[in-house]
């Protein structure tokens, strides 16, 4: 994925707080500590939840395995116009709502993932919509598979601790603004 980073992100990003929740794109420390749970010479699966300008989807792409699969879930037509530009044939994105993933996974005849990675900005959503994308998420993990979310507050902890069997928490300072990463195990 050539295009990188633009300035012009950060200013879409400031424009749309209401749905990308941030200001700037994720840190490298941020992504490296979003994606350590992930282990990539098993993981066939993947779904990204919110992927913005791609800056973790990039990350995710240059660790997947060859027979892998990226399924991406991106709300804004810009965004999701860019990373469908992508020459990769692992990557599949759809210009979508998250709250659709358990619809567009049947699409694709897909019935469980290994991992969802998700950039959300949970605490700006509709409760109900947030609850239909977390329960939608669990019932389309694999066992023991990781619901890796990253946030700029622990607003959504309560939300996402009953539906998993286990919830750690991280924070990184090494971001702007510095996020905590939540790690949910089904």
């Amino acid at each position: 994925m050539k295009d990188g980073i633009r300035f012009s992100d950060s200013l879409k990003l400031i424009k749309n707080i209401r749905t990308s929740g941030t200001i700037t794109p994720s840190s490298r420390v941020l992504i490296e500590r979003l994606l350590r749970p992930i282990d990539f010479d098993r993981a066939q699966c993947l779904v990204e939840l919110g992927p913005g300008n791609g800056c973790v989807t990039r990350t995710i792409l240059q660790r997947l395995r060859d027979d892998g699969k990226l399924i991406c879930l991106e709300l804004d037509g810009e965004f999701a116009r860019r990373l469908q530009s992508v020459a990769d044939p692992r990557l599949h994105v759809v210009n979508a709502c998250a709250s659709s993933i358990d619809s567009i996974l049947s699409e694709l005849e897909i019935n469980e993932v290994d991992h969802v990675v998700s950039s959300l900005p949970l605490a700006l959503i509709d409760n109900a919509v947030v609850q239909d994308i977390l329960t939608n998420v669990g019932s389309k993990l694999r066992e023991g598979g990781r619901f890796l979310q990253y946030q700029y507050s622990l607003a959504s902890y309560g939300d996402v601790k009953p539906l998993f069997k286990e919830v750690k928490l991280d924070f990184t300072l090494r971001n702007m603004p510095p996020a905590f990463v939540y790690e949910c195990v089904k």
